[in-house]
């Protein structure tokens, strides 16, 4: 009987930490593209401040979750956000609408394919 409530316990506590986490990675990657969106509308009307400005609070966020974020992710895919983010940066320095723009694009699809990739849905756990 003890061995029993032990396992019980356990999968309990791993199916709450897989919802944590669930949420978590939803909530940061919905803030992000939504912040990725006003980037996206600065550069469109070429207001290369505010989406300076923008991407660097995108920055932040993003650094302040980038340990959780290894931890729960493969750490491939956060090399990728780096590497385009990093790219978007120069991009805007350079005053590069098109470019800007398909950067930015990129970098919200990376984000929504991590949400995707975690969620709780039969594709993804066959």
């Amino acid at each position: 009987m003890r061995a029993l409530s032990t396992i019980i316990i356990i999968v309990f506590l791993l199916m709450g930490g897989s919802f944590a986490s669930y949420r978590y990675i939803e909530t940061t990657t919905h803030t992000t593209g939504e912040h990725l969106e006003i980037v996206q509308q600065s550069i469109s009307n070429q207001k290369w401040e505010g989406a300076q400005k923008e991407l660097n609070t995108v920055r932040e966020n993003w650094d302040q979750n980038n340990t959780w974020w290894s931890i729960l992710l493969d750490h491939q895919e956060i090399d990728t956000i780096n590497i385009s983010m990093k790219r978007l940066e120069r991009l805007i320095e350079n005053q590069d609408v098109t470019l800007s723009l398909s950067e930015v694009s990129a970098l919200k699809l990376l984000f929504e394919n991590i949400f995707d990739k975690e969620k709780f849905n039969l594709k993804n756990i066959l």
